[in-house]
């Protein structure tokens, strides 16, 4: 079971997305469409500003030992987007990233980061992106 709300992007408003990094130049929605990698709808993103990201946090019980996180990416266009996907643990304020090049075909991206201490975390999912003005397709999020 994911950790995310609305990790296929089928609800029609963006919360509890949001733009985080850069946010005043992410343009961020949910757009319904034939080509998503699953249901009927996507998250588009793009950026006029280098690592514009849209992220969305939780609380991660347990402690757990680790956590994951999985998305299918593709570019909106025939343009390649590069971009990332982050794992974020808030409390330590640290980072584990997987850089891809998203196509115009889905491309699944993971990333895992390992998890010290005895409290339930406060872990976020964030997406970057480092192509300007070319929007990046997301689907099928999920975080455990």
């Amino acid at each position: 079971m994911s950790y995310l709300r609305n990790p296929s992007f089928e609800a029609p408003d963006l919360a509890p997305w949001t733009r985080m990094n850069q946010a005043g130049s992410v343009k961020a929605k949910i757009w319904g469409t034939g080509d998503a990698r699953s249901g009927g709808a996507v998250l588009v993103m793009s950026t006029s500003q280098q690592e514009g990201s849209v992220a969305q946090d939780f609380t991660a019980a347990g402690p757990p030992a680790s956590v994951s996180c999985f998305a299918w990416v593709r570019s909106g266009s025939q343009t390649p987007v590069r971009g990332s996907l982050a794992l974020w643990d808030l409390g330590a304020g640290r980072s584990v990233s997987a850089r891809f090049t998203a196509t115009p075909e889905w491309r699944f991206v993971t990333c895992t980061m390992d998890v010290t201490g005895g409290a339930p975390k406060q872990i976020r999912v964030e997406f970057y992106l480092l192509t300007l003005n070319q929007e990046l397709w997301v689907d099928s999020v999920n975080a455990f």
